[in-house]
C-alpha cells in the first residue's frame, strides 16, 4: 500500500494489564518489532540525561533515525520509541490508523496530542481572535505603557485588547512598540472596551483597566503604568506558607518538565536534557518564554537545597509540545533518580503515552505533581487527571500585590473568599483535586538576571511540589525508602498528613493547603 501524503503522528502503546502481561500476542509482536527496528540495527539508544553548562548545543537530538517498517496496513514511518514495551511513535495516514487499530485490537493507536504551558494569560482571556485589517473603521485604541515610578515606556510589553469578555473576543497577539506603545483599529460599533491588559514578562506586575469607554469618533488614548517588581517583596507564596529552612529540600530531587530552566541565583540545577527529538539533546535551557524558569524558582524558594533537573519539551518559538517529547522526559527524570516530577502543563483530552509513564513512575516510588488547568472551573486537565498524579489547584491571598496591579481581578466570588485566602476564578476544579498551592502574583525568576510575575495552576503546581520536597527532605526515612508503590504511597500520605482545609470544599482544594507550622 503506497502511503497518502496526509499523514499524521500517532502515538501507540500496548494495552496491557495485570492479567495479560507475560501473554506473547501477535499484537505485542508488532509494538517490539517497531522498538527493535529502529535501534537494534543501528545501535542507536535514546540520550542519556546530562547537563552540559554551557548549552552550546553541540550533542545531537534525541531521536534515532528514521526508518520505514512493513505491516498488514502497508508501510508506516517509524519516528521514535521509548522503549521496547513502551509507547512508540509513527507516522501515518488517518485509514492505516483506524485499519491498524482493528488489526492489533491489543494496542491502543491514538493522534499524538500537544499539551501547553499553564500559565493563565492570553490564551485563557481571548478564546477568539479578532482581526484589526477587518473592522474598516475610524474608531482606534492608541494604548501607553510606562513605568509607574520613572515614567520610562515600558517596551515588549503583551498586550490584551478584551472587546466582549462574554464571549472571549479580542486582541492578544500583540506586545509594545520601543516607546511602549500599541495600536489597533476597533469595530466600528464598539462602545465600551470589556478590559486592557499590559503584562512584560519580567521587571512589572501586570497593570489594566477595566469598562472602558470608547470616543464616539476618532481615537482613544489609555495609558496605563506599571509597577516595578521590587526585590523586597512579600508574594502570596511567601505570606501564605511557613519561611523555608536552610536544610529543606537537601537530597531531594525534583524534575522539572517545561520550556527548560536558566541556571539563575539560587537555582541548584544538577542535570538537563531536551528531549523534543528536534532540538540539540544538550538545548535545555529556557526557549525564552520564562515559563520553566519561573516554575522552578518557586520550587527553590520553598525548598532552597532541592537539586533540579530540566527536561526542555517546549522548543523554541513553539507554544505547544508533543506528547511524546513530555512522555520521554518522565521516562528520562525516573531514571535520573529523581524523587518528584513537576508538570505545570496540560490539555483537555488523555495522552495515552504520559499516561503510561506517569503510571509507571509512580510504580517505581516516584510522584508527579500536575497543573488542575486554567479553563475557568472546568473539569482538570491531563495529566493532572490521572489518578496517578497529585493534581493541584490555584488560589491565593487577598491584597498581597500592590496598588496599581490587576492582579486582583484573579479573585473568585464563587467560592467567595474565607477570611484573606480566596480561590483562583481561572483555576480548574473537580474530584481529581488532591491539594490547592497559591497561584496568583507569585514572584520568581524568569531567565538568569531578571524576575516577573505569573499566575495559573502552572505556579501553584511548583509550589506543592516544592512544599513535598520540604516535606521528604524532613523525612529521610520515606527519601531513602525502596523505590516502588508504597515509597509514592507514603510520600503522598505525608503531604496528605499536613494538609490544611481552606474550607472551599473538596472539588476545589483536595485536602486543602500543605502547612508545616
Amino acid at each position: 500500500m503506497r502511503m497518502s501524503r496526509k499523514t499524521a503522528r500517532y502515538v501507540i502503546v500496548p494495552d496491557d494489564n495485570v492479567f495479560n502481561d507475560s501473554m506473547e500476542t501477535t499484537s505485542f509482536r508488532l509494538f517490539r518489532a517497531m522498538h527493535h527496528r529502529l535501534f537494534r540495527p543501528s545501535g542507536a539508544k535514546p540520550a542519556d540525561s546530562m547537563a552540559r553548562g554551557a548549552c552550546q548545543g553541540s550533542e545531537p537530538a534525541a531521536r534515532p533515525p528514521l526508518r520505514m517498517l512493513d505491516t498488514e496496513v502497508g508501510r508506516i514511518r517509524l519516528l521514535d520509541s521509548i522503549g521496547e514495551n513502551e509507547a512508540s511513535l509513527v507516522r501515518m495516514t488517518p485509514q492505516q490508523a483506524r485499519e491498524l487499530q482493528r488489526a492489533y485490537p491489543g494496542l491502543r493507536v491514538r493522534p499524538e496530542l500537544r499539551l501547553y504551558p499553564l500559565r493563565y494569560g492570553q490564551i485563557n482571556i481571548i478564546r477568539k481572535q479578532a482581526n484589526p485589517a477587518a473592522f474598516r473603521s475610524a474608531k482606534e485604541l492608541e494604548l501607553r505603557c510606562v513605568d509607574a515610578l520613572s515614567g520610562k515606556p515600558v517596551a515588549g510589553a503583551s498586550v490584551v485588547v478584551v472587546l466582549d469578555s462574554r464571549r472571549g473576543f479580542g486582541i492578544s497577539d500583540a506586545v509594545t512598540d520601543k516607546d511602549g506603545r500599541f495600536r489597533t483599529p476597533l469595530p466600528a460599533r464598539q462602545t465600551r472596551i470589556d478590559a486592557v491588559i499590559c503584562q512584560p514578562l519580567a521587571g512589572y506586575w501586570p497593570g489594566g483597566t477595566e469598562d472602558i469607554p470608547v470616543a464616539a469618533e476618532g481615537l482613544t488614548e489609555l495609558t496605563l503604568s506599571l509597577v516595578p517588581v521590587a526585590e523586597d517583596f512579600s508574594d502570596g507564596l511567601a505570606q501564605m506558607l511557613a519561611p523555608a529552612k536552610k536544610t529543606d529540600g537537601r537530597g531531594v530531587r525534583v524534575a522539572v518538565v517545561d520550556t527548560g530552566v536558566d541556571p539563575a541565583k539560587g537555582l541548584n540545577l544538577e542535570r538537563g536534557l531536551n528531549t523534543t527529538g528536534t532540538e540539540p539533546a544538550d538545548e535545555w535551557f529556557d526557549n525564552g518564554t520564562g515559563h520553566g524558569t519561573h516554575v522552578a524558582g518557586i520550587v527553590a524558594r520553598i525548598a532552597p537545597q532541592v537539586a533540579l533537573h530540566s527536561y526542555r519539551v517546549f522548543e523554541k518559538g513553539d507554544g505547544g509540545a508533543s506528547e511524546f517529547a513530555i512522555a520521554r522526559a518522565i521516562r528520562q527524570a525516573v531514571e535520573d533518580g529523581c524523587d518528584i516530577i513537576n508538570l505545570s502543563l496540560g490539555q483537555s483530552s488523555e495522552p495515552i503515552a504520559i499516561s503510561r509513564e506517569v503510571r509507571r513512575a509512580r510504580a517505581l516510588g516516584v510522584v508527579c505533581v500536575a497543573a488542575a488547568g486554567n479553563d475557568y472551573m472546568s473539569p482538570v486537565s491531563y495529566p493532572a487527571r490521572s489518578g496517578v498524579v497529585v493534581a493541584v489547584s490555584a488560589g491565593g491571598l487577598l491584597d498581597s500585590w500592590p496598588k496599581g496591579a490587576i492582579t486582583g481581578r484573579n479573585v473568585a466570588d464563587d467560592p467567595a473568599p474565607i477570611k484573606d485566602r480566596f480561590f483562583a476564578r481561572f483555576s480548574n476544579i473537580g474530584p481529581e483535586v488532591d491539594f490547592i498551592g497559591p497561584g496568583v502574583g507569585i514572584i520568581s525568576w524568569v531567565n538568569r538576571t531578571s524576575k516577573g510575575v505569573m499566575d495559573g495552576t502552572s505556579m501553584a503546581c511548583p509550589a506543592v511540589a516544592g512544599l513535598v520536597a520540604r516535606l521528604l527532605s524532613r523525612n529521610p526515612e520515606v527519601l531513602s525508602a525502596e523505590r516502588n508503590q508504597q515509597r509514592s504511597d507514603d510520600i503522598i500520605k505525608l503531604a496528605n498528613s499536613h494538609a490544611v482545609p481552606i474550607g472551599f470544599g473538596h472539588e476545589y482544594e483536595g485536602a486543602g493547603l500543605i502547612d508545616q507550622r
